[in-house]
């Protein structure tokens, strides 16, 4: 099937709410006029160790003198400025709970002059039961103080570790505890957001997207958790500085180390991995335009086709080659290298079955591989004492390939490539105005085919230029308020240039391609209520665009994604979305949050049962949708017990043309279904405890409403067309084995429900340390009391009445392994 691109231009009328964002930006990016003649002003970044940008440090400038010192915080990229200091000499504190302070003592004159402040490594003085790191506390409850309307949720490197997994720690399984994140299969790591579909989710690693990173179909992730830091979850209300997905943003960000030699590795009953960390020599960084560095390399291997290889052939294997670097340059810059190259294969090409020779022809054999490609290149920079620049290079690829051994001219493949550019700017122009502005340029690129017996039954692929803007402020008026507006232009031109309207008139003939343009204004507030600024109340709205869709059917439990653009016949995806949250912190050890949603989507699109082969038109439908819900979240964070307790409420509808009942007068034209990922209720309770001898046990409990599915309603025999009377007959049995037709008649779409589902997941870990390093031993179970969830129901129409039988997911699972490090 082929989807050709139509010349679309459509421009949308500015909304009274864009026109006033526009203002808002005009107006409040004005500089005010200072008085440089008579006062200093010093400006600068708070630094980690490793020469990362801090956020959230204290920065303090007291006159030397004596006097009223003055304080400020870093921002997101680390910078702090101080104004309207009198000249002469000063000292400068930067300080930051789990860092040791960095003092600089500064002679300043009329003017402004910059100041580095490296924060130094600090051994904690700690509750000896603390298990969270009180480093990633800190980073979250900076977010809260100053972002307005963003919902982010942080799991950290330790946590993963803990939450029990698939033979080992996998980042995406852990997604699956935080509120808002359902999932409808235990086969599949995939997850869905507040309504919206697999899809939807921009997955970055360090800033880099990543198309599909599962292995084996989705059963687990791509990521090694020895080099994970943390990974970042914006479920909703995120700036105008994202796109390209409509329902959330997953950031994984790998550590370099802090230049000291380190190897991490592990054995488990899946893979075996290692990842080496290390200073980058003097002269690798100088050449890089760096003074010094960090870098590591990772990599991962599944052994059970080499272990097995003695006894017999077994046919799948996975790798995982991942590197990174992170490298100081002049001025306090960073410039960041990521990589990473992964592959499944499924070889049943050389399989001989035991048993007579003559069966070997019987077999069909297969190779099946496939993976993903990532390069990527950030660069950030001060310019200056006012600016920062953060640029960022990208190359990223995921493709499939399916082929027949015994026939070379049966072939399905699939891939999407992106390339892309991206350049942010970020100026504060005081403590309570800061203004973010930026663009990128990505060339997207996918095909899909299948021949088969020298027949190409689809072949189709596109490419497409797109391009954003954006611009938004961060404006605190005072301390009890946060307002951050923006505004982003989405544009697409090429294969994937029109906005998918396909019975709209082009307004620009392009030939092949088209031009669409989408705006998307967005604005969040928070309130603080208190003087102390623990508890605060936000909203956020915003519309979010996305121009990539998946043809993967999310009601399998294993399968690979299919990737399309939009074009003239198949639609973007354009989200509204509307937010409204409360939370609150009790000292460092308590926090809650709770917080209610609405989307629409308009734009999303289903494969078409009644499409004509001839027409490329049809071969999807297109429809809206909407979501809406409310998510409640409990956290300790302190002491010897941690963890936290979710609770997600959700409801979603897709509506799409019903095709089959075309021209039939009373009949619907349109079906109103929930989708598979529709779970009502999802419940998750995570703990971690200390127990005695240094044993670290944790468990994950998840209680889930059922998921929809559609319901056969009969079994029908097949008629045959009596070419004499011009009616219709039952078919004549012919043989001993007659071949009759039967089919199957569904009920309404996705009306029934499956049970509910819950399992009880338990890891327990004992690390031994050693002069030369650390040691550790786990014991991982999945579904501790063997729960039957199930996957799918058979119904057998043979029988009178019917019977029905089904297909379990997960049974009790134990698994164990080892991890080293030194």
């Amino acid at each position: 099937m082929r989807y050709p691109a139509r010349s679309i231009l459509r421009s949308r009328a500015l909304p009274w709410h864009a026109a006033l964002f526009i203002a808002l930006l005009a107006c409040l990016a004005l500089p005010r006029a200072a008085n440089a003649q008579e006062t200093a002003t010093v400006v600068g970044r708070v630094l980690s160790p490793a020469g990362e940008p801090l956020a959230g440090a204290t920065v303090t400038a007291t006159p030397a003198g004596g006097g009223r010192a003055r304080r400020t915080t870093s921002g997101d990229d680390g910078a702090y400025r101080l104004t309207g200091l009198r000249p002469g000499a000063w000292t400068l504190r930067a300080s930051r709970l789990g860092y040791a302070s960095a003092v600089e003592q500064a002679t300043l004159a009329a003017g402004e002059r910059r100041v580095e402040l490296r924060l130094g490594d600090q051994a904690l003085v700690l509750d000896p039961v603390e298990v969270r790191s009180r480093r990633d506390t800190e980073r979250e409850r900076t977010r809260f103080e100053t972002e307005a309307g963003v919902t982010t949720r942080v799991i950290t490197g330790d946590e993963i570790k803990m939450l029990p997994g698939l033979g080992e720690a996998d980042v995406l399984r852990a997604v699956e505890v935080l509120p808002g994140v359902v999932t409808t299969s235990d086969f599949s790591s995939a997850f869905n957001v507040r309504g919206g579909s697999s899809d939807q989710n921009l997955i970055l690693l360090d800033g880099f997207t990543i198309f599909n990173p599962f292995h084996l179909g989705g059963l687990f992730s791509v990521f090694n958790s020895d080099v994970i830091a943390r990974a970042e979850l914006l479920s909703g209300g995120f700036g105008a500085e994202y796109g390209g997905r409509v329902s959330s943003v997953l950031t994984v960000e790998t550590d370099a180390g802090d230049g000291e030699f380190g190897v991490d590795m592990g054995v488990s009953m899946l893979a075996t991995r290692v990842a080496v960390r290390s200073g980058l020599p003097g002269g690798i960084a100088r050449a890089l335009g760096g003074e010094r560095g960090q870098a590591y390399v990772s990599g991962r291997r599944s052994y059970f086709d080499a272990l097995l290889r003695p006894v017999t052939d077994f046919p799948y294997h996975l790798t995982d080659l991942q590197a990174g670097a992170t490298i100081e340059t002049g001025g306090g810059g960073r410039l960041q290298l990521t990589g990473y190259l992964g592959e499944d294969v499924l070889d049943l090409s050389d399989f001989d079955p035991p048993g007579d020779d003559d069966d070997a022809g019987d077999v069909l054999r297969v190779r099946w591989n496939w993976g993903n490609d990532l390069a990527g290149l950030r660069w950030t920079q001060p310019l200056g004492s006012r600016w920062v620049s953060e640029s960022r290079l990208s190359f990223s690829r995921y493709a499939e390939a399916l082929t027949f051994p015994d026939f070379d001219d049966t072939r399905f493949s699939s891939s999407i490539t992106e390339a892309a550019f991206r350049q942010d700017f970020t100026r504060q122009f005081s403590g309570a105005l800061t203004a973010q502005a930026g663009g990128e340029v990505t060339r997207m690129e996918y095909g899909n085919r299948a021949d088969a017996g020298g027949t190409t039954f689809f072949a189709n692929g596109r490419d497409g230029i797109f391009g954003a803007a954006y611009g938004q402020l961060r404006w605190q008026p005072s301390a009890a308020w946060i307002v951050e507006p923006g505004l982003r232009a989405d544009l697409a031109r090429g294969g994937a240039g029109a906005c998918g309207d396909g019975d709209v008139p082009a307004v620009e003939d392009a030939g092949e391609g088209g031009t669409c343009l989408l705006l998307s204004p967005r604005l969040a507030v928070k309130r603080f209520l208190g003087s102390r600024r623990d508890a605060a109340v936000k909203v956020a709205v915003g519309r979010y665009v996305q121009f990539l869709h998946s043809l993967r059917d999310e009601a399998l439990p294993v399968s690979n994604d299919r990737w399309i653009l939009a074009d003239g016949y198949v639609p973007p995806v354009v989200s509204d979305q509307v937010q409204l949250g409360v939370e609150k912190y009790w000292g460092d050890t308590w926090y809650a949050s709770a917080e209610a949603y609405y989307r629409s989507y308009d734009g999303v699109t289903d494969l078409n049962p009644a499409d004509d082969p001839n027409l490329a038109s049809d071969d999807l439908l297109r429809g809206d949708g909407r979501s809406y819900g409310l998510d409640l979240l409990v956290r300790r964070s302190t002491g010897r017990l941690t963890g936290w307790t979710t609770v997600s409420l959700l409801r979603a509808e897709r509506t799409f043309p019903d095709p089959l009942a075309a021209g039939f007068e009373g009949v619907p034209q349109t079906v109103t279904f929930s989708p598979v990922f529709d779970r009502r209720v999802d419940v998750d309770l995570v703990l971690q405890y200390d127990l005695p001898r240094a044993v670290q046990a944790g468990l994950r409990w998840n209680y889930g409403s059922g998921t929809p599915y559609t319901r056969p309603a009969a079994q029908i025999v097949g008629f045959e067309t009596d070419v004499a009377d011009g009616g219709y007959r039952l078919p004549r049995p012919e043989g001993e084995d007659p071949d009759v037709p039967y089919y199957v008649v569904p009920g309404d779409r996705n009306r029934e429900r499956y049970p509910a589902y819950h399992r009880l997941d338990l890891t327990v870990r004992r690390p031994y340390v050693r002069r030369w390093g650390t040691f550790t031993p786990y014991v991982q179970v999945l579904n501790v009391y063997n729960q039957r969830n199930v996957l799918f129901y058979f119904f057998n129409y043979d029988k009178s009445p019917p019977t029905r039988s089904g297909i379990s997911m997960f049974p009790l699972l134990p698994s164990i392994g080892v991890e080293a490090s030194f």
